[in-house]
C-alpha cells in the first residue's frame, strides 16, 4: 500500500514539473487538454451581467411608444390604403422591438410560443411589471 502513495507522490511531482517547466512547442495532448479545460470553465462560469444603456432603453420606450400609436392609428382610420399591409408591417415592427425590449430588461423568452397576440401581451406585461412603460 506504501508503494502506492509513493508511486501517487511521484507522477504529482513529475506533472507539477512539467507544468512549471516551459515548453518550446506544447504536445498534442496538452493543447487538447488546454481546450478542454478552457471549454469546460467557460460553461460553468456565469455570464457576466451587462447593465443597459440607459438611453437605449429611453430610445426604446419612446419607439415602442410611437409604434403603438401607429398601429392604434392604423387600427381605427376609417379609409387607409393597404390597411392590412401597414398593419402587418406596425405590428412586426412591434413585435421586434418588444423583443429587443425583453433583451435589455433581461426577460426570458417565450421560445415555444411563435409570434402572436399572447406572446406580445406576456411580453408587455413583463415589461410593465419591471418598470417599463411607453
Amino acid at each position: 500500500m506504501e508503494w502506492l502513495a509513493v508511486l501517487f507522490l511521484f507522477l504529482f511531482l513529475c506533472a507539477l514539473l512539467d507544468a512549471l517547466l516551459p515548453h518550446p512547442r506544447p504536445s498534442r495532448l496538452r493543447r487538447w487538454l488546454q481546450l478542454s479545460i478552457e471549454r469546460l470553465i467557460g460553461r460553468l462560469r456565469r455570464p457576466p451581467c451587462v447593465e443597459a444603456d440607459p438611453f437605449d432603453t429611453l430610445w426604446l420606450q419612446t419607439r415602442l411608444g410611437h409604434l403603438a400609436g401607429e398601429i392604434r392609428r392604423i387600427e381605427t382610420a376609417p379609409r387607409i390604403y393597404a390597411r392590412a399591409h401597414r398593419l402587418k408591417a406596425a405590428e412586426a415592427a412591434y413585435d421586434d422591438l418588444l423583443d429587443e425590449a425583453c433583451r435589455l430588461a433581461g426577460v426570458q423568452g417565450e421560445a415555444e410560443l411563435e409570434r402572436s397576440e399572447e406572446k406580445r401581451w406576456l411580453e408587455e406585461r413583463e415589461l410593465a411589471s419591471r418598470g417599463w412603460s411607453w
